[in-house]
């Protein structure tokens, strides 16, 4: 009997104006290897938060698995999941996301069924509402997702698009987390239409961007009104790092700096000069007291991967 592979990438959402609507996928991973001829799951986990991870059933791994299984009317046996994880927790880089789309994956391996990315998508719903971190790390590259209300439940339709390969990304991580729920009690419950109007703008921008390299506008197109201030407040240096997003002329190669999902990563988009960059933004974390590190990642254009091994 074959193991198989499973490899999901990190994604970072909302990319400043773009709030709830917009991720991208990023080489940092995930990768379960599902041994089979256990009786029930077993989780063995390595890397980022590793001593913090549930190894049995409760682990959201194997949950979303039965869930799935449970709603297609299957029976799952279980299996060992050696889970190495590149993806740190509680910063904003979607290491939850991946893990649910880890979970469809190891039902798909176990049962023999390939669900679609729709079918799959739209039962990943039921574990969170973070579609724009959801399809990046199902599809790669840049996704746009919408959620869809119907009579038949919610769905997410989604467009993958091709990222510029000039833009490279450089991560800020600081030695904090920030929790995505409390992040989201943290905003507003009403905003005003000036305000909505201006992220709309620059939510479209974004993409028309995007389409043309018009890369000169991704300073004005990450700027935001409905999220970011209201988060910055809750992570020490967030404000400074952002603030370079204002200053990107001094910093050659740089075109602009968002807070990634709901932090703490703050996340810089560059065409050069990204170790540079990197070494300013840990500066100012450090200006704050925090400590904080960088990484360099490629923009992951091909999404999940399943193979056997």
């Amino acid at each position: 009997m074959s193991n198989t592979q499973i490899v999901i990438p990190a994604s970072t959402s909302n990319l400043g104006a773009s709030f709830d609507a917009c991720g991208l996928a990023l080489s940092l991973y995930l990768r379960v290897t599902v041994e089979q001829g256990v009786d029930g799951f077993e989780v063995v986990p390595s890397g980022e938060g590793a001593d913090r991870l549930p190894r049995d059933e409760s682990n959201l791994i194997p949950r979303v698995a039965r869930y799935v299984a449970q709603q297609r009317g299957k029976k799952l046996e279980g299996a060992r999941l050696l889970v190495q994880n590149e993806i740190p927790l509680a910063r904003g880089l979607g290491s939850s996301s991946s893990a649910i789309i880890a979970g469809f994956s190891v039902y798909e391996a176990l049962n023999g069924e390939r669900l679609t990315d729709e079918e799959t998508l739209k039962y990943a719903l039921h574990f969170e509402d973070h579609g724009d971190n959801l399809a990046p790390s199902l599809l790669g590259g840049l996704v746009v997702a919408c959620v869809v209300e119907s009579d038949q439940g919610r769905s997410l339709k989604t467009i993958k698009r091709a990222w510029p390969a000039r833009v490279k990304v450089v991560l800020a991580i600081p030695d904090y987390e920030m929790d995505t729920r409390e992040m989201r009690e943290a905003l507003p419950s009403t905003v005003s239409l000036s305000d909505a109007v201006f992220n709309v703008q620059r939510a479209a921008l974004l993409q028309a961007a995007i389409s043309e390299e018009r890369f000169e506008l991704f300073s004005e197109a990450l700027r935001d009104r409905l999220h970011q201030a209201h988060r910055l407040p809750h992570g020490p240096g967030l404000s400074d790092v952002l603030r370079m997003n204002d200053e990107a002329n001094r910093y050659p190669g740089l075109l602009g700096v968002a807070i990634s999902g709901a932090g703490s990563t703050m996340i810089a988009f560059a065409t050069q000069n990204l170790a540079e960059i990197g070494r300013a933004m840990t500066d100012r974390f450090r200006a704050s007291g925090v400590r904080a590190r960088t990484i360099e990642v490629e923009v992951d254009n091909r999404g999940r991967n399943i193979r056997s091994v």
